[in-house]
């Protein structure tokens, strides 16, 4: 069996597996989900930017899309 390493990892870094945990705030009844920071430094999410949330209940699996409708103009802070 030949496996190729490089593109072994080329496919693992496109299909990372993030997970997150649900939290709640005392209270609220509100859910919070954090967004790994990976994943809002890659695509320049910042705090004020505004998701429209679409769930979809596909086979019995929940799934959470989540569209971006807008940017805000504050600056990021690392």
């Amino acid at each position: 069996m030949y496996i190729d390493l490089n593109t072994s990892l080329i496919i693992y870094n496109i299909m990372k597996n993030y997970t997150v945990k649900a939290r709640q705030r005392q209270g609220t009844k509100s859910i919070d989900l954090t967004l790994p920071a990976d994943i809002s430094k890659e695509y320049s999410i910042s705090r004020g930017d505004i998701f429209k949330i679409d769930p979809v209940l596909d086979d019995d699996t929940l799934k959470l899309e989540y569209t971006l409708i807008y940017q805000s103009k504050t600056k990021k802070e690392d």
